[in-house]
């Protein structure tokens, strides 16, 4: 059973970076679950046989990280597990008031639309449907962007124990699912089952974790589980490390996030909740750091989290890039408590997943969103 200490890796390994060139395809219509469909393979020339289940399937076009998480039974973003958790709501019910949603935004375009193109054509109400079907495609992707601003409850503390049993028990469902799934493929001949044990090692190294029952390895493990998507090269991993320091009304509410970046050396966070749903960032950082980029996505964050912050930054002098540093580091300092408050959280993951964002854009010569979008 995989360590948690492996965990970074194993996620790593696992998944399917993005690429440029695929953050630029056109936007698909929004399915009923925010897990994507994989796209069926081809059809052999001789027949067959075929097991009808999504990691058999070819794998180079899913978000395998958000396939994990589904397997697992939790949401594709940190800000609707946060969501979920406070209205006690399981997975399939949360995917379901979204695909509500999503209809009853939909039904009311297309009535409305369609009524008003048939005025204006002289076309029937079916012809006029039909006309706006491809225009609608666009409108629901944009509303599926808005449902990532849910009302998140600022005094619904996020309790850590809780996420672990929840992983523990959806983690040991999902390698039961997978078990039974290699068990038929097997019997059908297919013996190439490379995605399906790396799976199962990645959830069961999670539940693994879990079991421990400690918040701060729970913090982690829930971190790692949000981070995979990020372009990391195989091999160069990412490691992020808890402590827990003393308990109190003040320590509660602090956090401490030393990240130590590949190109710009350490960059420390200090997280104080001002209020509620108010958190205050203090970031100190070397003075070539792109501040103006990380403030920039700290902003768009806070626009889908009904949050409020004050960013400010302290530059500094001194060169703390190790040449010999081969990954980058995260190390989250908190109190000794099993609660969270959702926007500490929330932030947390924020700084960390746009800081070593900002530093693999530097690796390859990105300083900024606006270079990348120009290549």
């Amino acid at each position: 059973m995989a360590d948690i200490s492996n965990l970074g890796n194993l996620i790593s390994k696992f998944v399917n970076y993005q690429t440029l060139s695929s953050q630029n395809r056109a936007p698909q219509a929004p399915q009923a679950s925010f897990t994507p469909a994989p796209q069926a393979p081809q059809a052999p020339s001789a027949p067959q046989p075929q097991v009808q289940t999504p990691q058999m399937a070819e794998m180079a076009n899913v978000d395998q990280s958000a396939y994990v998480k589904d397997m697992m039974k939790l949401p594709k973003n940190m800000n609707e597990l946060m969501y979920m958790i406070q209205r006690n709501l399981t997975y399939a019910q949360l995917n379901q008031q979204f695909a509500n949603q999503i209809n009853m935004q939909r039904n009311a375009l297309s009535q409305t639309q369609a009524q008003i193109l048939a005025q204006l054509q002289g076309l029937s109400l079916t012809e006029a449907q039909n006309m706006i079907l491809t225009g609608n495609k666009a409108i629901l992707t944009q509303f599926q962007t808005s449902l990532r601003n849910l009302p998140i409850s600022a005094s619904g503390m996020i309790n850590l124990m809780d996420i672990s049993a929840m992983i523990q028990a959806n983690g040991k469902d999902a390698i039961a699912k997978l078990i039974t799934t290699m068990a038929n493929s097997a019997k059908l001949g297919i013996q190439d089952m490379t995605q399906l044990k790396e799976t199962a090692k990645l959830i069961n190294a999670s539940v693994a974790a879990a079991a421990k029952n400690d918040a701060a390895q729970t913090m982690k493990l829930l971190m790692l589980l949000y981070l995979p998507w990020l372009p990391l090269q195989e091999g160069v991993g990412f490691d992020i490390e808890i402590e827990q320091g003393a308990s109190g009304a003040d320590s509660d509410s602090i956090l401490i996030i030393t990240i130590t970046t590949l190109n710009y050396g350490n960059v420390i966070a200090t997280l104080v909740l001002e209020s509620s749903n108010s958190v205050h960032v203090n970031i100190e950082c070397a003075k070539e750091f792109p501040k103006d980029e990380l403030l920039m996505r700290i902003e768009g964050d806070e626009k889908h989290y009904s949050m409020e912050s004050v960013v400010s930054f302290e530059t500094t002098s001194k060169n703390t890039v190790n040449t010999q540093q081969e990954k980058p580091e995260a190390k989250i300092n908190m109190s000794n408590t099993n609660e969270i408050n959702p926007y500490l959280l929330l932030m947390s993951h924020t700084i960390i997943r746009h800081v070593i964002e900002i530093d693999k854009n530097a690796s390859n010569g990105i300083v900024s969103h606006m270079d990348q979008e120009e290549r």
